[in-house]
């Protein structure tokens, strides 16, 4: 789904005379007008697994100046991860026993009820007794099992292990993982024809989806959930100014669905984890663009709840007052507000409320959704914040925990920007619900910041740690798709590192880490929240200056200090 804008939802009769329909529902209003009758509205959840990739593939051959040709033909030299890596990365790769696949190392062999839908590059490489240029596809797929498979949370952490996830093997997800570890590598290398290939096998993904759309006996909810991520994956990793519509995209598609084939047989609670995780996914796109939920947001959350264990329920629960959030934050975005009138105090209100709830949330908490704070001197501080990591009872609680974070720091933001902006408004409700005033906000997102950071070893495995450092997960399991978490990760850091008040070590730890993940696995996304990171720093400083030349300036006269 390669994003080329956001598909009319318009009818056919209207998209083809290129007027605006209202989509008015069983026929739209121009339509009757004219007295013709309604051709009827394009099935959006098709719409958005639509393949546009011809269209973006020939316009980024005319710019690299690439023909056809040059695609079917274009292949990369031998692939050296290490060379790759020491000219581009700034850390070292896995350490202690996880795996690096190397040229001449050999894949494990894939079960024998797949051995017939294994790539046919990776079945020639499981052979190799000697160093061969391999394809691009099979460059693409080594780099994708190196850096965003083994070693990751809740993901095979050696060769044996992977030899028991059948769905490697799976037909509809060789596309698309030999394209993400072709953007990566493109990325690392500045090889554009590296990116070319990957376009092309990102397109074959494409289709394969399209095919899963329409089959009437759908595939395990492992395979359509990581073939989802990895579809928007991919778009993180290759990064344009287009990526966050994709992504948001390629999300909602997968929680359509999701909720089309609930139940989902031989999947604990009928797949409802994966639903809710892909709706807590689009919280970080609306965020970001300032758009709405999806319309079925409600509904996905509703059916969560109803096929969720009671000791679960705690989640959907915080989905709904996130929705809360988003909404109030798109609002102050794009709307005028006023100092001293109703509406913009009861906006304030709202956020305290939205924040309040928040806090009785999390203190309403037991069970396995406590995690506890590990001390360690032992471990490398570039992996560890100041030596401390959280041990979470599994992978899906940890990543609910930092949305949750994610979620307090930026209402605890909009708390401080509105009684900044409208004093006369809001500066009364601030002195009435905090009693240390703007004091509150900043220790709370301050609190929330040093969390984040704190649990990072949970949701990525740092290179300089090795396969034997404990694991900060007690069960196995909960989430899957371990790597798919980075991408979340990097936002929520962000936020962390730019939190109001925090200290300038949150934003170099931070920094850091984005910094490794751009340099170990090529994640255009990394190198974006860097960008982002930057320019917060130099607006701090922007104020600081400002700030400072605002001050009254001291005069000496004769003695005499005179203010001017």
């Amino acid at each position: 789904m390669v994003y080329c804008g956001k598909a009319s939802q318009g009818c056919q009769s209207c998209r083809k005379r290129r007027i605006k329909c209202d989509k008015v529902k069983p026929e739209c209003s121009q339509c009757v007008r004219i007295g013709k009758k309604c051709s009827g509205y394009r099935d959006q959840l098709s719409l958005m697994f639509r393949d546009e990739s011809a269209k973006v593939m020939q316009k980024a051959h005319a710019q690299w100046g690439v023909g056809e040709e040059g695609v079917e033909a274009g292949t990369a030299t031998a692939y050296d991860d290490d060379a790759a890596s020491s000219s581009k990365s700034p850390t070292p790769s896995f350490g202690g026993d996880i795996v690096q696949l190397s040229p001449v190392q050999t894949l494990p062999s894939p079960p024998a009820s797949q051995a017939g839908s294994m790539p046919s590059g990776v079945r020639d490489l499981a052979k190799v007794q000697a160093p061969i240029l391999p394809t691009s596809e099979e460059q693409g797929f080594q780099f994708y099992v190196n850096r965003y498979l083994v070693g990751h949370p809740d993901e095979p952490r050696n060769l044996d292990e992977l030899r028991s996830d059948t769905w490697l093997w799976d037909p509809a997800l060789k596309d698309v993982s030999a394209a993400l570890g072709l953007a990566s590598l493109s990325n690392l290398r500045g090889d554009h024809e590296m990116m070319v290939s990957a376009r092309k096998q990102y397109g074959k993904a494409l289709r394969m989806a399209g095919s899963m759309l329409m089959s009437k006996d759908p595939s395990s909810v492992d395979v359509t959930a990581r073939l989802v991520v990895l579809l928007a994956m991919y778009e993180l990793v290759k990064g344009t100014e287009l990526t966050t519509g994709t992504v948001y995209a390629h999300v909602a598609g997968g929680a359509a669905l999701i909720r089309q084939w609930y139940p989902m047989r031989k999947t604990p609670c009928g797949g409802v984890r994966p639903l809710l995780q892909l709706c807590f996914s689009t919280f970080l796109t609306a965020y970001e663009i300032g758009i709405a939920l999806p319309a079925e947001f409600n509904d996905w959350v509703a059916f969560c709840q109803q096929g969720m264990p009671a000791d679960d329920q705690r989640a959907p629960e915080l989905g709904l007052m996130i929705a809360r959030f988003i909404k109030l934050a798109s609002y102050t975005r794009f709307n005028v507000l006023q100092d001293g009138i109703a509406s913009t105090a009861a906006t304030m209100q709202e956020a305290i409320d939205i924040e309040k709830g928040f806090e009785k949330w999390e203190d309403e908490l037991d069970g396995h959704w406590l995690f506890t704070a590990e001390k360690t001197l032992h471990l490398p501080p570039a992996a560890v914040f100041q030596g401390e990591y959280h041990d979470y009872y599994d992978m899906w609680v940890a990543r609910i925990w930092n949305y949750y974070r994610w979620a307090r720091i930026l209402a605890n933001q909009q708390i401080l920007d509105l009684a900044d902006k409208y004093p006369a408004s809001c500066g009364p409700l601030l002195a009435r619900h905090y009693p240390n005033g703007r004091n509150d906000c900043i220790d709370t997102a301050g609190d929330m910041a040093r969390d984040i950071l704190a649990s990072t070893p949970s949701h990525w495995r740092h290179p300089l740690l090795g396969d034997k450092t404990p694991l900060p997960v007690q069960q196995q399991g909960g989430a899957g798709a371990g790597a798919a978490g980075i991408p979340v990760l990097l936002f929520q850091l962000r936020a962390a590192a730019c939190a109001p008040g925090v200290p300038i070590e949150y934003w170099s730890w931070a920094y850091g880490v984005m910094e490794c993940v751009w340099g170990d696995m090529g994640m255009q996304h990394a190198k974006s929240m860097m960008d982002a990171l930057l320019a917060h720093r130099e607006s701090l400083r922007r104020d600081e200056l400002r700030d400072q030349e605002a001050q009254p300036k001291e005069r000496f006269f004769l003695g005499l200090i005179h203010e001017g």
